[in-house]
C-alpha cells in the first residue's frame, strides 16, 4: 500500500477548509486553484476527498477521481501546485510523498455499520436511525518500514497525531481487496508504535484502518 504521512498542503496558503480533516467542510473551486507551499517539496501523490469533480490536473498531470483516497503521480519537485478541475467543491486536498509499505499476504477487509435496528416481538425489523456505513481493513507489514518511511511518519505526525486521517492507495493489494482507496484513520495512531527485531533499520507494524469522512 501507499500512504501519505506528511501532507505539504497543511503548511501552505490553501484555504483552511481545504486542509480540514472533516471532508464535510468543503471549499468551492471554479476551474482552478493555485496553492503556494511553505518550501519546495517532492510531490508524488495527491489525496482527494469529497468532491463532485471527475478529474484533477496537478501541475500538468491528470488523474480521474474514482473515490476518496490517494492518487499516485510521477514524482516532481515544486513550491507551487496549480490544480485544474471540473469540480465545484472539494472537501480536502493533500499532497506530498507517497510512502510504499509492502504488506503480508493476509488481508482482513470488513464492511461495518453504526445503525442499531430493533426487532419487534413479532419478528419485524425496525431500521436503525442515524447510523452510517464504513469500511475497515487490517494489514500487516513485517520489517518493511525503513528509515525513509519513518522520516515521513515523523514529519507528518504533527497533524496525524491530532487525529487527521490518512489518504491511502491500496492498488498493490487490490487483487485481494474489494476496494483500492481509503480515507481512514489508524485505530492506534495516537500511540503509533513499531516493532523492531532485525539488524537493519526495518520495523514492523499492524495497521487497523477505519474509514472516515
Amino acid at each position: 500500500m501507499h500512504i501519505l504521512f506528511n501532507d505539504a498542503i497543511q503548511k501552505s496558503d490553501a484555504p483552511e477548509s481545504l486542509k480540514s480533516p472533516a471532508l464535510s467542510e468543503t471549499t468551492y473551486i471554479y476551474n482552478s486553484i493555485t496553492i503556494n507551499l511553505e518550501c519546495e517539496r517532492q510531490i508524488s501523490c495527491v489525496g482527494i476527498g469529497n468532491t463532485d469533480g471527475t478529474y484533477f490536473t496537478v501541475n500538468g498531470q491528470t488523474i480521474n477521481f474514482t473515490g476518496n483516497g490517494l492518487y499516485l503521480l510521477r514524482a516532481f519537485n515544486a513550491s507551487k501546485l496549480v490544480i485544474e478541475t471540473d469540480a465545484e467543491h472539494v472537501g480536502r486536498i493533500a499532497a506530498g510523498l507517497a510512502v510504499r509499505i509492502p504488506t503480508s499476504v493476509r488481508k482482513e477487509p470488513s464492511f461495518n455499520s453504526t445503525a442499531e435496528p430493533r426487532t419487534t416481538l413479532s419478528g419485524h425489523v425496525i431500521k436503525g436511525l442515524g447510523g452510517y456505513t464504513f469500511r475497515t481493513v487490517s494489514l500487516d507489514s513485517r520489517y518493511k518500514i525503513d528509515e525513509a518511511a519513518m522520516s515521513e511518519i515523523k514529519e507528518g505526525y504533527q497533524y496525524t497525531g491530532m487525529g487527521y486521517p490518512f489518504f491511502i492507495n491500496l492498488a498493490d493489494e487490490s487483487h485481494k481487496l474489494p476496494f483500492d482507496k481509503m480515507y481512514a484513520i489508524d485505530r492506534n495512531q495516537m500511540r503509533m508504535g513499531f516493532e523492531g527485531g532485525v539488524a537493519r533499520f526495518l520495523y514492523s507494524r499492524r495497521w487497523f484502518l477505519e474509514e472516515r469522512f
